[in-house]
């Protein structure tokens, strides 16, 4: 009888180990799952937000490492019953706490946050650009950005080489060359009698897709209302206060692309110490060492 006891006990074990795999599994795909939901909420709740108030600062947090745990825990004993007769009970006790998670990074940037705001005010029928001051700033912001690759050494010091081959002077150099170094180096005039450095290029590109995402969005995707207001084949619902705005299913395409745009805006900039190169350990990238 007691080995009969033992077995079900084993085997009752093997039992809950598989199905703590089996279920660990599941919640794993159930949390990721709720990554997109979560990203959609964060856009519609800051898409009412600007409905009710156009001259908010809008908020953003990043979701960042995920956690799923499944802890199984189990006891057995016996209670004994003196008697007489004496009378044994086995006893099995079993536990099992499940964590899910996300970490979160809040947007705190100013720049970041311009941005946002900018894009938000589009979507709201604002028809706003960055300012030439904001990209400047940003740019000099994105010039830290850039990993410091073996590829980007190369054609920075094989620039540098033919440049100031027919130049006398850091000085003539300097009046010849547009570099990451130069205050104004994103809004300075094209020149033939002056070269972009391969870091500035860089820069500029990043700039100029940034122009060209937020000069695609465009309003009249969502509607705004009130509670009352909201139909009840609306795709997705957001809420600031008393406002309301929904989605149905023929803006779903446009809530997609602004919120894929609004998590290109919202990581635009990193902490220059978290950023490394294959090869490297941390980087601070600069033209010609500045």
């Amino acid at each position: 009888m007691r080995v009969a006891r033992m077995m079900m006990l084993a085997l009752s074990v093997t039992f809950v180990t598989g199905c703590m795999t089996a279920r660990l599994r599941q919640r794993t795909i159930s949390q990721g799952s709720t990554l997109p939901e979560l990203q959609y909420q964060q856009v519609l709740g800051n898409l009412a937000l600007f409905a009710s108030n156009p001259a908010a600062i809008p908020w953003h947090v990043n979701l960042r490492e995920g956690t799923t745990q499944i802890t199984d825990s189990a006891s057995a004993g016996a209670l004994i019953d003196l008697g007489p007769p004496a009378v044994t009970q086995p006893q099995v006790f079993g536990s099992r706490t499940a964590v899910a998670q996300w970490g979160m990074s809040p947007v705190i940037d100013p720049i970041e946050l311009q941005l946002l705001r900018v894009a938000y005010r589009r979507a709201s029928g604002i028809p706003e650009m960055p300012s030439p001051e904001l990209l400047e700033d940003l740019s000099h912001e994105l010039k830290e950005q850039f990993a410091s690759n073996a590829d980007l050494r190369n054609e920075s010091e094989l620039f540098f080489e033919i440049e100031g081959r027919d130049t006398k002077g850091s000085r003539a150099l300097d009046s010849r060359l547009i570099t990451t170094n130069d205050t104004e180096f994103l809004t300075e005039p094209d020149n033939l009698d002056r070269q972009l450095s391969p870091l500035a290029k860089n820069v500029r590109r990043k700039i100029e897709k940034l122009q060209r995402d937020l000069a695609r969005i465009e309003p009249g995707w969502f509607c705004v209302g009130c509670k009352r207001d909201v139909p009840k084949a609306a795709c997705y619902i957001g809420r600031s206060g008393d406002c309301y705005v929904w989605v149905e299913s023929e803006g779903r395409e446009a809530l997609t692309e602004f919120t894929l745009t609004v998590l290109e805006l919202s990581t635009l900039i990193k902490e220059t110490q978290t950023l490394v190169s294959p090869g490297s350990v941390k980087f601070s990238p600069g033209d010609r060492g500045g």
